[in-house]
């Protein structure tokens, strides 16, 4: 199985989107860019946000009619017809959405495919969910294969969220049924599988076959970080403890291996700031960010500082001067680390013009996966490809 979109027309695209970035950086002229256009011609039906929000919601609407006659056909089904008619219908769904939007009419992520999307994806979940008659392990793989099948087939990052969101749910689920010692290494469980899950996207981002889903790897990469942090801080942990396993606290008491939760409340946070300096990833280091900002609120949640206005001042104040105080450190490149533009310090070296004038000559388009090597060692090409050069 592979994706449903036209490879050369996903590597126009990229060419397109990635000149008008360089368009809107000065890199190249309005000329050099409608020339481009020309030479890259994508067939993919793909509007600007506006258009594919109102799309999304007009087809939604359209779809809601549709329903509500399939709901006539088959509302006195009962409960052993129903539930294979949402099924059904899901599917029908999933192959008008593959056949007749993309093959025939080249949709692509133009509001009306994300709409018929979810919609199959909804229909297809409750009917498998119905047949089980919801049982909890049943919906919850239910979703992980549909939001992984259609995550992995159209490239959708919101049904990439929710797949790792339904993997999340199935293993909280099944510790928390297995009960005693497996309740309590729930935390331990989520910072050893989606660490791994991290390590491993990392190692297939790397690859150039499957740059065409960069971006739903990049999702992966972040849920992952944020999941491994939030099994290892201590509110949620504390929290969750109390709520979901009915764990009692007398005052003084603390959950079990407060501690190490204290300590993995601080850490972790740390660990990813590393990782984004000493990597220059800008997705550990945004993640990192968010995480600080979090373990400050856990302990400030648990142990007050004093007058809550007092601390936000005075944490806001020490904040903007360490911004201030980094944005004049990096006025020039420290490390590989710099405040100006990242666009035009890759292309310093080269003479971009001519390698823009070349490709809008004719004859000179590159096949759908290949590969634009640049003097510094990067490269750009391939369907879907993004930042990667």
């Amino acid at each position: 199985m592979k994706h449903a979109y036209n490879e050369v027309n996903l590597h126009n695209l990229a060419v397109i989107k990635e000149s008008k970035r360089w368009c809107s950086q000065g890199l190249i002229e309005d000329t050099q860019l409608k020339n481009i256009e020309q030479e890259y011609r994508c067939e993919f039906y793909h509007p600007n946000i506006i258009i594919r929000i109102l799309l999304f919601v007009a087809t939604l609407f359209a779809l809601s009619g549709v329903t509500g006659f399939f709901a006539l056909l088959f509302g006195n089904g009962g409960e052993k017809v129903l539930p294979l008619a949402c099924l059904i219908y899901g599917v029908v769904s999933f192959a008008i959405l593959d056949r007749i939007l993309i093959s025939r009419h080249r949709h692509y992520k133009s509001g009306v495919a994300e709409a018929l999307l979810y919609h199959a994806c909804a229909f297809s979940i409750i009917g498998l969910s119905w047949m089980a008659d919801f049982n909890t392990y049943v919906v919850l793989t239910s979703c992980l294969i549909v939001f992984a099948y259609t995550a992995f087939r159209y490239l959708d990052l919101l049904t990439t969220i929710a797949a790792i969101g339904s993997f999340a749910g199935l293993l909280f689920y099944t510790c928390y049924e297995a009960g005693s010692i497996f309740q309590q290494v729930i935390p331990f469980v989520f910072i050893f599988c989606f660490g791994a899950v991290y390590v491993i996207t990392r190692k297939l981002k790397a690859q150039t076959n499957l740059q065409v889903w960069f971006l739903n790897m990049m999702i992966v990469e972040v849920t992952s970080l944020l999941l491994v942090y939030a099994a290892g801080n201590y509110l949620v942990v504390r929290e969750l403890s109390i709520n979901l396993m009915n764990l009692q606290l007398e005052d003084g008491q603390d959950i079990p291996f407060a501690f190490l939760f204290y300590s993995l409340t601080i850490i972790i946070p740390v660990a990813c700031l590393y990782i984004g300096i000493k990597r220059k990833d800008i997705l550990a280091l945004r993640v990192s960010l968010v995480a600080i900002a979090f373990s400050v609120f856990t302990f400030k949640y648990y142990y007050g500082f004093g007058h809550p206005e007092i601390t936000l001042t005075v944490a806001g104040a020490l904040l903007f001067g360490i911004a201030l105080l980094l944005f004049n450190y990096l006025k020039t490149m420290r490390g590989g680390f710099t405040r100006e533009n990242h666009l035009a310090e890759k292309w310093a070296n080269l003479n971009l013009q001519a390698f823009v004038i070349s490709q809008t000559l004719g004859g000179n388009q590159p096949g759908a996966g290949s590969q634009i090597e640049t003097g510094g060692g990067g490269k750009f090409g391939g369907g879907g490809s993004t930042d990667s050069f």
